[in-house]
């Protein structure tokens, strides 16, 4: 049969789609080769199979067919579609070293943007943190971000442009994954926007824009990591588009220079979970310095990371077809943050709170501390491997920090321009401190001791007095409640059978040291026990369920236990602050 009759023009693109890739898996070279030019519409070999979630290419490169990968990529295989399973592009499918460098030959002589596969989204050197201060020197112009009409004009080039021109565009190149959903996604983002220069509120929104789909931040960061740090590179030709760039230069650095970053900055650890390829983990050597071009999404939530690495999954991850070598692994990094502008935390801000994102700024230097191989001693290990990064401290921005907070604490608004000046300004700054340091120590001690006399040896002396005190207080008439001479003890509410509280309010204060006892006149001055504590328990049904409390409205509750003869008295909180005697005061201890 003729490849012309497998290509009827009844047949449906889903019926061409199937039989081109099992052709290709089979590695039937000749069949392909006749098939090919009779296709009318040749995008439709870069369509993904319904079945497998992967094109002709993924495939013919997953099973090492050399020759095949050649034809596709000749007919316009587009080697930057991920496979809908894995998540894989055809390069981090193939096990072949010889698929592998024609793949990153057609990368290399390819034009188009969107077909860029082989995103470096780190950089890894051994001077990093120069690139990065050249970087940061560079956008140190945006610090004057300080005036709303530059910032609105700014963001309608980014609305104008970034959104309505390149997004679009961007969607449409990229058809084989058309999402019809993304225009109104683009709206959406449009209105955060707005509302950033309708409330000069750049941060929030901006973080709203960036944590609602997909599409934006995968696009923006594709674009930063492929376009920012060239465009700062005097040693490189620069051809990408001026507009695009400037666009990005503006998002990130509007961040950077809000007056709200310091709010939300974040200094500690975190956590990253990730699917990583082979060739992913070639580029982690130990104590190697590395620079990240875009955001990176952490969480301070470890297990949440470790859901996003694909805890528990590895078996169910992509191997080679014939040796079963794993592709891919279930990867967590942990990073310690030591910079205030190294991240901020997001989860206040984000559309998807219940990720605790931290989220770090593009150009921050790591160094790989340690890396953790766990597949190696069990194959089934929930991480496969677990990777230590600490940010490296740049001197010179440490510096720079510790002089503007001098100058700021200052009484100098204006540069130390002369040695005299200087000079000055030391001698005043060493006699400040010298006149502050023992005064905050004085008031410090000065606090100790009331603190003492206040508190703790009142407390002794009572501790000490034991009933003395009690005695002497009975002869008092605090109040005008006269206190009794028997000392009853407090009834435990399991000893009356209390009902279980609704709610217990949390105190504003500690529990009073002293309580006033005051006889209910109201009840019988002499009951038997079960008499008291039906009384008790009435007068709890009453106030819980007439009056709607949550429990029996008195700070004790105290019969005196001699016999038979029992007498219910009201405690109420007396002498220390939240204590009260009449009327409902929610600070006392109930």
């Amino acid at each position: 049969m003729s490849s012309s009759l497998l290509i009827d023009n009844s047949e449906n693109d889903t019926n061409i789609v199937r039989t081109l890739y099992n052709l290709c898996k089979e590695n039937e070279i000749e069949k392909v080769q006749d098939m090919l030019p009779c296709i009318g519409n040749i995008n439709i070999i870069n369509k993904i199979q319904s079945t497998t979630g992967s094109t002709c290419l993924h495939v013919a490169c997953y099973y090492g067919h050399c020759a095949m990968v050649k034809i596709l990529l000749d007919y316009g295989a587009l080697h930057s579609i991920r496979n809908l399973r894995h998540n894989l592009t055809p390069f981090e499918e193939c096990y072949s070293e010889d698929i592998k460098e024609l793949l990153l030959e057609k990368i290399e002589s390819y034009t188009n943007s969107f077909d860029y596969n082989y995103i470096e989204w780190s950089i890894i050197g051994d001077d990093l943190l120069k690139k990065r201060r050249e970087y940061r020197q560079a956008i140190d112009v945006y610090k004057t971000y300080d005036n709303h009409y530059l910032i609105s004009k700014l963001l309608a080039e980014v609305i104008h442009y970034y959104l309505h021109e390149y997004l679009l565009n961007e969607k449409n190149n990229n058809d084989v994954f058309y999402d019809k959903t993304i225009c109104e996604q683009i709206e959406t983002i449009e209105a955060y926007f707005k509302e950033a220069i309708e409330k000069h509120d750049y941060l929030t929104y901006f973080i709203k824009a960036y944590t609602l789909t997909n599409f934006f931040y995968k696009v923006l960061n594709k674009d930063l990591a492929m376009y920012v740090l060239e465009y700062f590179d005097t040693t490189k030709t620069f051809s990408s588009n001026y507009r695009l760039v400037n666009c990005l230069v503006h998002l990130v650095t509007l961040l950077i220079y809000h007056p709200n970053f310091s709010k939300y900055q974040y200094r500690g650890i975190c956590y990253r979970g990730m699917r990583i390829t082979q060739n992913d983990l070639k580029q982690y050597q130990l104590n190697q310095h590395i620079l990240n071009r875009a955001f990176l999404s952490t969480s301070i939530d470890r297990e949440i990371a470790e859901m996003f690495a694909g805890e528990g999954q590895q078996s169910q991850m992509r191997y080679t077809p014939y040796d079963h070598n794993p592709l891919q692994y279930s990867c967590l990094c942990q990073y310690l943050i030591k910079q205030n502008s190294t991240a901020i935390n997001i989860e206040n801000l984000s559309t998807k709170p219940d990720e605790k994102e931290i989220l770090i700024i593009p150009f921050t230097v790591f160094k790989i501390i340690e890396i953790k191989k766990n597949y190696l001693e069990d194959l089934e290990a929930s991480i496969s491997i677990e990777i230590l990064l600490e940010e490296c401290e740049d001197q010179n921005e440490i510096q720079n920090n510790e002089t503007s907070e001098i100058l700021t604490l200052s009484s100098f608004d204006n540069d130390i321009k002369d040695t005299k000046k200087y000079i000055k300004f030391k001698k005043q700054k060493f006699l400040l401190r010298n006149i502050i340091k023992p005064m905050i120590s004085i008031t410090i001690l000065l606090l100790i001791f009331i603190f003492i006399f206040t508190f703790i040896i009142p407390k002794i002396l009572l501790n000490n007095l034991g009933y003395n005190v009690t005695s002497e207080l009975n002869k008092d008439n605090i109040g005008g409640y006269e206190l009794p001479l028997g000392c009853p003890n407090i009834l435990n509410r399991s000893t009356w059978n209390a009902r279980a509280y609704k709610a217990r309010l949390k105190l504003k204060v500690s529990p009073v040291t002293e309580i006033v006892i005051r006889h209910l006149t109201d009840m019988k001055p002499v009951m038997n026990q079960q008499d008291c504590i039906k009384k008790i328990k009435d007068l709890q049904d009453f106030q819980m369920n007439i009056r709607g409390w949550d429990d029996v409205g008195y700070n004790f509750l105290i019969c005196s236990d001699n016999l038979d003869q029992q007498q219910i008295y009201r405690g109420r909180g007396w002498t220390y602050t939240g204590a009260h005697c009449i009327g409902y005061n929610f600070q006392s201890l109930g």
